[in-house]
């Protein structure tokens, strides 16, 4: 995650904050997993997609396994 990612989880409040981290963890464990609120994107490259985790947009792509975290913001700042 880049610095900037980790600053605003930091500033969450402690609930939201653990909840992210929960939805964050189950989405490097399956990228494509059933039951969560997952879009993928046009126009912003191969294989990005967008969780919603409540106002918490977080956008990421996936590469094989591997998970890169290229966004999280509230919904009004990420797009």
């Amino acid at each position: 995650m880049t610095d900037r990612v980790q600053k605003f989880i930091k500033a969450l409040d402690a609930k939201t904050r653990e909840s992210l981290k929960k939805k964050l963890g189950e989405l490097v464990s399956d990228p494509y997993r059933e039951g969560q609120d997952i879009k993928k994107f046009k126009g912003w490259g191969k294989d990005v997609f967008r969780l919603r985790v409540g106002k918490i947009r977080v956008v990421y792509q996936v590469s094989g396994k591997q998970v890169t975290i290229l966004a999280v913001d509230y919904r009004g700042n990420v797009y």
